[in-house]
């Protein structure tokens, strides 16, 4: 399920500023270094329900996202 920008926040709220910030596939065993963290303004929800299909499309909408590349 799609997670919010408030979501994300509050789970790392009590983190140190130092945190490693990670990311990985959900089946993977091993997790990737964040080489960029974008917001993207015109971004278009595909299903926010979506499990193992890409849920947005970066274009062609007027949406918000944050998308973390690695």
């Amino acid at each position: 399920m799609a997670q919010t920008l408030r979501d994300f926040l509050k789970q790392v709220e009590n983190l140190p500023p130092d945190t490693l910030l990670c990311v990985a596939e959900v089946d993977e065993a091993f997790a990737a270094h964040v080489a960029e963290i974008e917001v993207i303004e015109d971004a278009k929800s595909q299903n926010r329900k979506a499990e193992g299909i890409e849920a947005v499309e970066l274009g062609n909408g007027k949406e918000r996202v944050v998308v973390i590349r690695w």
